[in-house]
């Protein structure tokens, strides 16, 4: 077996094992050194320091330093540490419903993928598209969009990605070939606009529903996320067929190959066991609950419900869930949510809306800024770390604005979810680039139309239609 050899100069290996260290040291001395100076002007030493705290957290949820879930728990002990907040405060806002309420979802996710449910359903949806290699973008499209409303998108994708490349190979595409691009770039933005659509979909629903409710109080609930976002979800997708089919070339390709084999896929799997048709009614029940009993029940109750009755029907075992959970992920919400509460109950988040909040800007301006700050910064972090280092800011900035808090929250947090342009944005975009099949200039040039066209979405569906939709949630309160 061939050896790989290294040939790069010494200094340069020596650089590159030494970088993180040094890095991280620099981060934690500035940090402490902001924190030992006197606070400025009207903002108390708590504040000051909870301020400190989360600079330390951003630098490192961007620059990834640390481990995101690693940061958060950083965050986490600092918090008490320095005297921000009470220790028995700081650690009770892990134990936040938004934290149970993603647990959940993930680990009835898990099911799903276990008994087999979501394979089943691809296939045979697959199966049954119509010849025509147009038809054919459209189903690994809009399938796994819809299948990322009811799954952490994350999940879909890993899902979705073997039974893409089957396709591709199946069909004799070549890497660089513009179909077999075109597919997986379908595949991955499926996965990305359907995330969007449920609390389900990914982390920064749960999150954000957390550090709202920590902030203000106020609640957002299943049906809130899902009105608000699916209006633009719709109108996203319809762009992304726009993209996708006004930039494919004419090829001539044998659909039917793809037919073949996805029957052969289809008896290999056989019908659908007992315990994936029981999986089936058990997610549309909790998906029913979560609409109708949200409010009154909570969505964290209703998910932990759903699992315990998932257990007790032996539909799975614990050591096939533990495989498929992000704990990571968890870990991260804990930390995020306390990072928010200390801005907020030290007065430190105010005070920083009020410096960066330019005189005489408009609601309307400060949005499509907002949007804007979101959009790029989950090309750069994780969704999720997008809305813990915007939404603590934004929730005070737009309130001094004159806008409602529950709208800030969805304008930022549903926009984080559209990230198109890179790989490290998603797991769906780092996917479909780890097979080579999508060029990075391919996937940043169709990346930016989709990127663009959500921010002009979220601004025309924030001020125009979610008024129409659901009264009280306006740009002017």
């Amino acid at each position: 077996m061939p050896v790989s050899i290294d040939r790069r100069p010494i200094y340069v290996l020596m650089v590159q094992r030494v970088t993180p260290y040094v890095g991280m040291f620099l981060v934690v001395w500035i940090a402490y050194q902001t924190m030992q100076q006197q606070p400025a002007e009207g903002l108390s030493v708590e504040g000051w320091r909870a301020l400190g705290v989360f600079g330390l957290c951003l630098v490192l949820w961007v620059t990834q330093l640390l481990p995101l879930a690693v940061t958060s728990l950083l965050g986490l002990a600092l918090l008490p540490l320095l005297g921000v907040l009470p220790a028995t405060e700081a650690y009770r806002l892990f134990g936040s419903p938004a934290v149970f309420f993603i647990l959940g979802a993930f680990i009835l996710a898990a099911g799903v993928m276990k008994t087999k449910l979501s394979e089943h359903m691809a296939l045979v949806f697959l199966e049954r598209v119509g010849l025509g290699p147009k038809r054919l973008i459209l189903a690994v499209l809009l399938l796994p969009a819809f299948m990322a409303f009811w799954m952490p998108e994350h999940a879909v994708a890993a899902m979705f990605l073997p039974i893409v490349l089957e396709i591709v190979r199946s069909l004799g595409l070549q890497r660089g070939h513009p179909y077999a691009a075109a597919l997986f770039l379908a595949m991955a933005w499926g996965c990305v606009i359907g995330g969007v659509a449920t609390l389900l979909g990914g982390a920064r629903g749960p999150l954000a529903m957390g550090i709202l409710k920590e902030i203000t109080g106020r609640e957002l609930s299943f049906v809130d996320w899902s009105v608000a976002a699916m209006p633009m979800v719709l109108m996203l997708l319809l762009v992304a067929v726009a993209v996708l089919l006004v930039f494919l070339p004419r090829v001539d390709i044998d659909i039917s190959r793809v037919r073949e084999r996805l029957q052969v896929a289809r008896l290999e799997q056989g019908a659908l066991s007992v315990k994936g048709r029981i999986m089936a009614m058990v997610m549309i029940a909790a998906v029913a609950s979560w609409v109708f009993l949200g409010h009154s029940l909570g969505l964290a109750s209703i998910a932990l419900m759903s699992v315990v009755l998932m257990f007790a029907l032996r539909l799975v075992n614990w050591r096939d869930v533990e495989e498929y959970v992000n704990w990571g992920v968890v870990l991260m919400y804990g930390g995020a949510i306390a990072v928010g509460k200390a801005l907020s109950d030290t007065g430190a988040a105010a005070w920083l809306a009020e410096f960066l909040l330019l005189d005489g800007l408009s609601p309307f301006v400060l949005l499509i800024l907002l949007a804007g700050a979101s959009l790029l910064l989950t090309e750069a972090v994780s969704n999720a770390a997008a809305v813990a280092i915007l939404l603590p800011i934004a929730i005070p900035l737009g309130i001094e604005a004159g806008m409602d808090a529950l709208f800030v929250t969805l304008a930022v947090a549903i926009v984080a979810g559209f990230a198109f342009m890179l790989p490290m944005g998603t797991p769906a975009n780092a996917m479909i680039y780890s097979t080579n099949y999508v060029r990075l200039g391919l996937m940043v040039r169709r990346g930016v139309l989709m990127s663009v066209s959500a921010w002009a979405l979220l601004v025309f569906t924030a001020s125009v239609i979610w008024p129409l939709i659901r009264p009280g949630l306006e740009l002017h309160p």
